[in-house]
This record gives C-alpha cells, sequence and structure tokens, in this order.
C-alpha cells in the first residue's frame, strides 16, 4: 500500500471522516491530496496522522515488518501445507495484534478466511467471511483481489460452482493490480481450472489448466503439475479423447510419485481406473481402484468414499454383483463408524444404500428411495449424471414389475437429465 493509501485506508477503518481525521493538524483539502498520493507530508504532520489513526510509527510508508509474515503463511496454506500454516497461525495472529495497524487486521482476517478452509471448517470459514464483507468499500484492489478468491473457495467448498466461478473470475479481473508471482497465478487459474470443470466448461477448463500447468512447472511445483494433469485428464475424457486422458494421467502419476505425495497417487489411480473402466478394461479398471484406495488409506473419508463408490459400479457393470455387494456393504460400514455419519456424508449414504438394495433384492424400499431421496437429490444438486443413472435404475426396476408407463417415465427422465450435463 502507498503511504496515502494507508491513511485512507486507516481512516476508513475507524469510521473517521476527513474532517475529524484533519481536526488540528491539516486542512481537510491537504489531507485529501495526500490520501490521493498526491502530496506527501512532512515527518510532523506524519506523526500526528499516525498517532491519530493508530497506526504504529516506523515503516515510513513501506511495506509493514508484519505483511512479510502474513505473505508466508499464506504461502503454506497455497502449498496446502497443514503442519506449516498450523504452526505460523499463532505468530503471525499475535504480530498483526500488536501491530496496531488495521492494514493488518484486514489482511489477517482475510487469510483467516483461507486457512480455516484450508483445515475443512467451512462454518468457522463463513463466520470469518461475514466479519470481512462489511470492510469491502475500505479494501483496495489487491485486498478485494483475496477477497474475491476467497469467497469463490468458499463457495466452492460449498459446492455452489457457478458463485465461485463468478467470484474467481472477479479476482482475475484484479490480478493486474500489481505484479504477483507465478506461483499465486499458477494457484488462481488452476482454481478457475477446477471451477469450470465442475460447471462441465470443458474448453476453458483446458485453457486455465494449461496455463496453471505452464507456471507451476517454471516454479518446480511437482504437486500442482500433477493436479494440473489431472484436471486436463478430465477434460480430455470428457471430449472422448481417451488416449490423451491416459498419457495426462501417467504424467501426473510420475510428477505425484516424485513429490511422494500418497493422496495425489491415489487420485491418479482412480482416474485411471475409471478410464480403464470406460475402455471396458474391468481388470485393469478394478486393480487401479484398488490401487488408490491403498494410497488413500490415511486420507479423509470422502476422498475414499468416492473410490468405493466407483468399485462398486465397475464390479456392478461386469456383472461381479457378489463383489460390488461386498464394496457398497465396506462402504456403508465406514459410514455408519464415522463421525460425520449419515449427516455428514449424505451422498455416499445415499449411494450405497442403492447398491445395497439393488444387489440385495430391490423391493418397494428401493422403489422409495430411488424415487423420493435419491433421484431429487441429486437433482437439485444439478449433478445430472447421477440422477440420470438412477433414473435408469429406476425405470428398470417397474419394467421388471411390468410398471411399463412409468418405465417409460424415468426413462425419459434419465435421457433429459443426460441432456442436462451435456448443455451445463
Amino acid at each position: 500500500m502507498k503511504l496515502g493509501d494507508r491513511l485512507k485506508f486507516a481512516r476508513l477503518m475507524k469510521g473517521m471522516t476527513q474532517e475529524e481525521t484533519a481536526e488540528g493538524i491539516i486542512s481537510v483539502s491537504y489531507l485529501s491530496k495526500i490520501e490521493n498520493n498526491q502530496a506527501i507530508p512532512g515527518e510532523e504532520v506524519l506523526e500526528l496522522l499516525f498517532h491519530r489513526l493508530g497506526i504504529h510509527r516506523g515503516e515510513n510508508g513501506t511495506t509493514p515488518s508484519w505483511h512479510e509474515s502474513v505473505m508466508a503463511w499464506y504461502k503454506a496454506m497455497t502449498d496446502k501445507d497443514v503442519p506449516t500454516a498450523k504452526e505460523r497461525y499463532e505468530t503471525v495472529k499475535k504480530q498483526c495484534g500488536e501491530s496496531g495497524d488495521a492494514e493488518a487486521t484486514v489482511y489477517f482476517q482475510l487469510m483467516r478466511i483461507r486457512y480455516l478452509l484450508l483445515l475443512r471448517d467451512v462454518k468457522g470459514a463463513e463466520a470469518a467471511a461475514r466479519s470481512v464483507q462489511e470492510w469491502y468499500e475500505a479494501l483496495d484492489d489487491t485486498m478485494r483481489y483475496y477477497y474475491w478468491k476467497f469467497f469463490g473457495l468458499f463457495y466452492y467448498c460449498q459446492e455452489k460452482y457457478d458463485d465461485a466461478l463468478q467470484c474467481y473470475q472477479k479476482a482475475e479481473g484484479l490480478i493486474g493490480a500489481e505484479r504477483r508471482p507465478n506461483w499465486e497465478e499458477a494457484d488462481l487459474a488452476y482454481l478457475l481450472a477446477l471451477a469450470y470443470s465442475r460447471t462441465w466448461k470443458v474448453f476453458p477448463c483446458i485453457r486455465y489448466a494449461e496455463r496453471a500447468l505452464a507456471l507451476s512447472q517454471a516454479e518446480y511445483d511437482l504437486r500442482r503439475s500433477a493436479e494440473c494433469h489431472i484436471l486436463l485428464a478430465i477434460c480430455y475424457r470428457r471430449c472422448g479423447e481417451m488416449e490423451k486422458a491416459i498419457d495426462c494421467c501417467l504424467l501426473a502419476q510420475k510428477a505425484a510419485r516424485l513429490a511422494d505425495d500418497r493422496l495425489l497417487i491415489g487420485i491418479v489411480e482412480h482416474n485411471l481406473g475409471h478410464l480403464k473402466g470406460l475402455k471396458h478394461q474391468y481388470r485393469e479398471a478394478v486393480q487401479h481402484y484398488e490401487n488408490s484406495l491403498m494410497y488413500k488409506a490415511e486420507a479423509p473419508l470422502a476422498d475414499r468414499f468416492i473410490t468405493l463408490l466407483a468399485l462398486v459400479r465397475e464390479h456392478y457393470a461386469a456383472q461381479n454383483y457378489r463383489k460390488a455387494l461386498a464394496a457398497a456393504e465396506e462402504g456403508w460400514q465406514q459410514l455408519r463408524q464415522s463421525d460425520g455419519g449419515v449427516t455428514g456424508h449424505y451422498e455416499y449414504y445415499l449411494h450405497f444404500s442403492v447398491y445395497r438394495l439393488l444387489l440385495s433384492g430391490e423391493g418397494e424400499a428401493f422403489e422409495r428411495l430411488l424415487k423420493h431421496e435419491a433421484i431429487p437429490y441429486f437433482q437439485k444438486r444439478k449433478e445430472y449424471e447421477d440422477a440420470a443413472r438412477y433414473a435408469e435404475y429406476l425405470a428398470d426396476y417397474y419394467a421388471r414389475e411390468r410398471q411399463y408407463k412409468q418405465a417409460a417415465h424415468y426413462y425419459r427422465l434419465g435421457c433429459g437429465l443426460l441432456r442436462k450435463r451435456t448443455d451445463a
């Protein structure tokens, strides 16, 4: 922040008018020129203004001493280095608090949103975000950049992908306000690519993923490079470019192994399993999914559930119903034993419940679950592929029960949902 911007920001944060700030020190017109960086006050005037606004002296308008600590903390969060981020938290909090600088307070509160999201504390991040919203008009462009970036991440964690994309785009519009390091530009490009992927906008996703990849490779960031290759593999799969998708996965696998990141290797194995399954290479697909579960042994439950579900579906598609039921039961048991239980992982409660009933006799409970819970739930979340799959299962059930009108209705619904996914 320039000196004038810093003075204006501190004044706005204290809720003071220019008249109140300038009284007994300088004229309002001169203060206005200082705040607009059109004049530089003398040392005595600057000392008085700093005292009135509660700004600690000693930096002479240059980058404050706390700023370096805040940015090092932020870099640890961007790198998903949870231990380092936790270690730095109290130090940065204390340093920003003791600075007496309104700018430090806002930076800390902004970065705290990112910190709580790193810890997967979405409720805490929401409270932190609300506290920052009221300061928006007082923020400069750099602060607004972080504001929109972190709000985008917050919405993404809430699975509000359209809102996340809009926030990231606003951040992108502010990224040119000052020169930023490659890793920062790579991070925003990757987040944009993720949001485009979630909203099924394949070609923008490829463009941003390739940009993030180029910037990450220039920084020798193996983890982010692997993540970009995974995202590109997903895009090429959606375009039907299966061999290119597999090549991207293999590049991601190499980078993840060099980074010695077990979770990333597990994610790559999962994607390879999906690609092999689409090519009807059942044994290879199952092997990749089992490898993925092995690498994800210490990962959060949601990361394991997604692979267990894929394994259920792979066995089911290959008509190996015994193994499919065993995998569904394993997922169900893990779900029941988890801290969050059914409430914390409701979507997987639905998935595993559907397959447990499908593979053990169907009946009215199966019909009720699909008709009144699973299909409406995934439709509402715009998870059109899952909703279409379950609509087809229900249509097949009605066809076996010779309820052909109902069967036709759900076959049509499934086709319509798949069109929505394609048009999304």
